[in-house]
């Protein structure tokens, strides 16, 4: 009986294979993905194989049971794994033709028992330790290891293949100290008359802080998965991209009053009339209960919300403010995502939790299920058809069409275009950006999830601001400072605002920045000219929750979006995009 997941990890295909393809392109070399702890949280059998499309030359797990239940799966490239118990069954590796890290004398003996009795070589690579004072051989046990090594591989009983290390990431003078022990073992291991194929000391932030840490081969974990090492460099700042998007749906409303308590032990009170919309992820599917009050939000139809009151085992709350009237039940929840679609990033979480966004998305619950997604996946706009996007030579690589003009007496100049994809959304607020200067108004109209956000982060793109530009939903403007000479952006959502003098009390410089407001419409009337933007929905198309796919979420509207740009006043009599 199929009963709908109301918890799923979208897990992209393409940005795992993208972020491999990125990381073999940086380092020139081989790239070992690690894909223990079920793929870092990801899903082992979905990353293994995309892992793999996307270049990588083995897979690394921690332990033979996660070697294993690849094998089960089916995956048939080639696995490391290197910590081993006591009781650890070599037979079982060396038939499933794995690649075992060795870090004693006795390991190396059990797995040439293993090899003899299975009468087939077994393949070794060596772990040393460097200074971690973890796993693998310390340095006085190294000429024994190595010379053991060498004398079975001569006998035909094992093939060293490798040699490795982890580094302590104590910063760049221990790395290098530990660089010039590894380079000390690997002379020392080719002296015994071993010549490893692969030698790597680098992982994840390794490989994208010193090129002299790279050697030959890379190993490679949280970046594979789109997230950065760093805590001053996002996954955007080195070419890679967040994999996981976590989402949920809304299953209740309730519109309640002022001074509502909210969840166990009332520690948190409503502030005026709202809406709370109930999430079914709690702290049973890895979000952290800590995170209540912390000013952690969710993403629903492009706006923050607030999760608010404590977090149960099997849900939290959302309060949706006004947004509310526009929410139905069965509406979908990212929890987090990729920053660059709008939503909030899973260093959010981690940064709340005084911790790093491993220990996150490692930590998402086995009730989560997990998606692979692939290029046509949930929430994508369907491909145009050929006539829809002719080219304009933005330069972007991205087609929006040109616009078709509407013109009558006295009325604003309207142009009509059909924007099809998200990217052309993005492309299309680029264009517009490009016009704009201070003092310059754009008034967004649109229902939800029509892409108005998308269209404002094209805007504070193409006028060079600090972004990321997303929703304002919670802080009703947001300001981005320039990072150049040209004017800040400020970015309104006008929908909780009962009028004019509201704004008013906002207190913000419209004459001296771009102003682009969302559910803006009527509250500017006294501004001299202005553009007003709106996003439609064909005909027979859908909104947000009124369609529900076979797994219980609500299926978001595909259709290509209809815009209208009408341009107000004497600044944009002769038009605005042509």
């Amino acid at each position: 009986m199929k009963t709908g997941s109301m918890r799923i990890a979208e897990i992209s295909v393409p940005a795992i294979r993208h972020n491999v393809r990125r990381i073999r392109e940086h380092t020139g070399g081989t790239v070992i993905a690690v894909i223990k702890a079920n793929g870092y949280g990801h899903g082992a059998e979905i990353v293994a194989r995309a892992a793999i499309e996307g270049g990588a030359a083995l897979l690394g797990v921690t332990d033979l049971e996660e070697a294993l239940a690849l094998r089960d799966a089916g995956i048939e490239a080639p696995i490391l794994c290197w910590l081993h118990g006591a009781a650890a069954d070599f037979d079982a590796a060396v038939e499933a033709d794995l690649e075992i890290g060795v870090s004693h004398l006795a390991q190396l003996e059990a797995l040439a028992a293993a090899a003899g009795r299975a009468g087939r070589r077994a393949i070794v690579q060596f772990k040393v330790d460097t200074g971690l004072s973890r796993n693998g051989a310390a340095p006085a046990e190294w000429p024994a290891l190595f010379a053991r090594g060498a004398e079975l591989e001569s006998e035909g009983r094992v093939r060293v293949r490798g040699v490795f290390s982890h580094l302590a990431n104590a910063g760049e003078d221990n790395d290098l100290e530990q660089a010039r022990r590894f380079d000390g073992a690997v002379e020392l291991l080719r002296a015994a008359g071993c010549d490893p194929d692969l030698i790597h000391l680098a992982a994840s932030a390794a490989t994208f802080s010193s090129a002299r840490l790279h050697y030959n081969t890379v190993r490679v974990g949280v970046v594979v998965y789109g997230l950065s090492p760093f805590a001053d460099r996002t996954s955007a700042d080195l070419g890679l991209i967040p994999a996981m998007t976590l989402r949920s749906q809304i299953v209740a409303l309730r519109d309640v009053p002022p001074g509502t308590g909210v969840s166990y032990g009332y520690n948190h009170l409503t502030q005026g009339e709202t809406t709370l919309g109930l999430v079914p992820i709690g702290y049973a599917d890895g979000m952290p209960r800590a995170l209540n009050g912390g000013g952690a939000t969710v993403s629903v139809a492009e706006h923050h919300c607030p999760i608010v009151g404590r977090i149960g085992m099997d849900q939290c709350i959302v309060d949706l403010g006004s947004l509310g009237r526009k929410v139905r039940i069965g509406d979908p929840v990212v929890l987090f995502g990729d920053p660059a679609t709008g939503v909030p990033p899973v260093e959010v979480w981690a940064e709340l939790m005084r911790t790093i966004n491993y220990e996150i998305v490692v930590g998402i619950g086995s009730r989560v299920r997990r998606v692979a997604v692939d290029d046509d996946g949930p929430g994508a706009f369907p491909p145009a058809g050929p006539a829809a996007l002719p080219p304009t030579g933005s330069g972007s690589g991205v087609a929006v069409p040109p616009p078709e003009r509407v013109e009558g007496d006295g009325a604003p100049r309207i142009e009509r275009i059909e924007i099809a994809d998200p990217e052309s959304m993005h492309e299309l607020g680029r264009r517009l950006g490009r016009r704009l200067a201070a003092g310059d108004l754009v008034i967004l109209t649109g229902p939800l999830g029509a892409g108005k956000t998308a269209l404002a982060r094209g805007i504070g793109e193409a006028l060079g601001v600090r972004g990321p530009v997303t929703s304002p939903t919670f802080v009703l403007a947001r300001t981005h400072p320039p990072l150049g000479d040209g004017p800040p952006l400020i970015h309104v959502d006008a929908y909780r605002l009962a009028g004019a003098g509201e704004l008013d009390d906002l207190d913000l410089d419209l004459d001296g920045a771009v102003v682009v407001a969302e559910w803006g419409s009527g509250l500017f009337d006294e501004h001299g000219s202005w553009i007003e933007v709106t996003i439609e929905r064909p005909t027979g198309s859908t909104g947000p929750g009124d369609t529900v796919d076979g797994d219980g979420l609500a299926d978001e509207s595909v259709e290509p979006r209809a815009v209208a740009v009408a341009g107000h006043g004497p600044r944009w009599r002769s038009g605005v995009l042509t």
